[in-house]
């Protein structure tokens, strides 16, 4: 007790009583945590010793556990003295384990060569003409010492790249010190240095070479590289040809003759072109004022027109042009149309692909025929992918259109063509699909069984296998649409002679005397031994029928 009053006697308790407690308290903790130090360490080397002593076979016996007894603060009454209250002795232990050593301390950076002081990175730099923090007071004469250390003995930081105000009866300077903290002074003169000018933007870039153009070959074969070469083109064309509500690709007819135009040697992109100027010219003119002379005599002296015919004579341009035509309405061939001599406008070759009616027959008001009773009266049905020739009467053939998904798509656009649409012919796709839907009428309970036994509708088997709806659910569908449509015009108009022809046959077919002879030429031809023995029953008959008259008339003849 006499230690702890000379040691406390010995110390600046100062006059609070409970702060002189608590700096008692933590110098208590302080010695105590140092004699705890200080008898690891010395268990450290005793336990080294024995080791060392004992033999190596045998386990070392654990460290004993030092009991730490934690001492009573003192703590002051109000009259300034007293014993102290209880305070609870934890009792607890715990192994020694050795301390590791101490890392030496980091050298310190080299001063820097400037003569203020500088701040370290870790001090907030302070505002000129302020006061420095005061240590805080914690009650040791260590944390007094560190505080006192830590803080910079100067009362301010100097500003970094701070422009002093410059004085009212100084000159102005012409050259001034740029400043990039430090706000702009209104009072300094302007600079009297020349300034640079921007450089020059760079020249623009020169466009891109055109790449070449696929070879026949490539075109032939069809190759990646020439389609990737069409897909520009086709847009171009689709673009131009038909309306802006079209959002599928261009019809394989209209590609098709692009590839043909490149084998001849007219040129792709030069064709679309032309293909181009061509739908503008019809849209831009009556039926009567389309000449195709005119259109070609626009058009000769244009970089895009074909080389090759510089020195032709006129009727290979008109080739050339018609050529182009083919392309525009999706056919396969107007050259049939074309002879002896092609028309002189564009729209005189609709009368000569559709003969007009004749001045006494009345225009039918439907398609009254199908394809089962065609078959019947002995006609044949014969398919075609020329969309033109589409129920023409050829001997005893009826040529009719097939159907596939891709010609179902051109067929319901064709309305949407624009050259179709400038020359009399956009009204072509419905009637051949309101013409389907009486051909194929009652087939749908034997699930079209005749019309694609007979060739009528083209069916892809890799569509299915492409994720797609097959040929047979797409056209039957588009076909149901078509019969349950009762606002469509199921009127032909541009068909009508050619239904006309099909129905004046069909009723001369119907007659009896050449359904008598149609049926024994059938029969004879399919069952030869049945059309004999009726032929020799017939016979037989006959001559019993003569006979009997001979022997009755006879017997007349004798009783007379």
């Amino acid at each position: 007790m006499s230690a702890h009053g000379s040691s406390a006697s010995s110390l600046h308790l100062g006059n609070d009583p409970s702060e002189a407690a608590e700096r008692l308290d933590a110098l208590l903790r302080s010695f105590l945590l140092a004699q705890l130090l200080k008898s690891a360490v010395e268990s450290e080397d005793e336990e080294h010793n024995a080791g060392q002593q004992q033999p190596a076979s045998g386990p070392s016996a654990p460290p004993m556990p030092m009991p730490i007894v934690m001492p009573r603060p003192f703590v002051a009454n109000s009259e300034g003295a007293g014993p102290p209250p209880p305070m609870p002795e934890p009792q607890f232990s715990m192994p020694h384990p050795p301390l590791p050593p101490f890392p030496p301390p980091p050298p310190l950076p080299p001063s820097p060569p400037f003569s203020q002081p500088v701040p370290a990175p870790w001090q907030i730099p302070q505002v000129p003409n302020q006061q420095s923090v005061p240590a805080i007071n914690t009650g040791s004469a260590t944390n007094t010492s560190f505080a006192a250390n830590s803080v910079p003995a100067t009362n301010s930081v100097p500003a970094i790249n701070a422009v002093p105000a410059p004085a009212t009866n100084a000159a102005p300077s012409t050259h001034t010190v740029p400043s990039t903290n430090a706000a702009p002074s209104t009072n300094a003169a302007p600079s009297t240095s020349p300034q640079v000018p921007p450089p020059p933007p760079p020249p623009p870039r020169p466009a891109p070479p055109r790449p070449p153009s696929p070879d026949d070959t490539d075109v032939a074969r069809s190759t990646m590289k020439w389609r990737l070469f069409l897909i520009p083109l086709s847009n171009r064309i689709c673009e131009a040809l038909y309306e802006q509500t079209r959002s599928t690709s261009l019809p394989s007819a209209v590609t098709g003759d692009i590839s043909y135009l490149k084998l001849d040697g007219y040129g792709a992109r030069d064709s679309v072109e032309n293909m181009c100027a061509l739908i503008q010219f019809l849209l831009d003119h009556r039926w009567e004022e389309q000449v195709v002379d005119n259109f070609i005599n626009s058009r000769k002296e244009k970089p895009e027109w074909p080389a090759k015919l510089k020195d032709k004579p006129q009727p290979q341009h008109e080739h050339y042009v018609w050529l182009l035509m083919n392309g525009l309405l999706a056919v396969l061939g107007l050259k049939p149309y074309l002879d002896p001599e092609p028309p002189a406008t564009f729209a005189g070759i609709v009368p000569r692909i559709f003969a007009p009616l004749e001045p006494s027959a009345a225009k039918p008001q439907r398609f009254s025929f199908t394809a089962r009773e065609l078959i019947e009266e002995g006609f044949v049905i014969q398919p075609t992918a020329n969309l033109l020739d589409h129920l023409k009467l050829v001997g005893n053939a009826v040529n009719v259109f097939t159907l596939s998904s891709d010609e179902i798509q051109l067929l319901m656009g064709y309305d949407q063509n624009r050259a179709a649409r400038a020359i009399g012919m956009s009204n072509l796709g419905g009637e051949i699909l309101h013409s389907y839907v009486a051909l194929v009428e009652g087939e749908f309970h034997e699930c079209y069984r005749l019309p694609i036994s007979l060739g009528m509708f083209k069916i892809d088997d890799e569509r299915v296998k492409r994720g797609q709806y097959d040929d047979l659910t797409v056209v039957t569908g588009v076909l149901r649409l078509y019969r349950n449509d009762r606002n469509g015009d199921r009127q032909p108009h541009l068909l009508a002679s050619r239904v006309l022809v099909i129905e004046r046959a069909l009723r001369k077919r119907r007659h009896w005397y050449n359904r008598l002879r149609r049926d024994i030429h059938k029969r004879k031809k399919e069952e030869p031994w049945m059309f004999w023995g009726a032929v020799l029953a017939v016979f037989f008959g006959v001559c019993t029928v003569i006979q009997t008259v001979t022997s009755v008339w006879s017997l007349v003849v004798s009783l007379g």
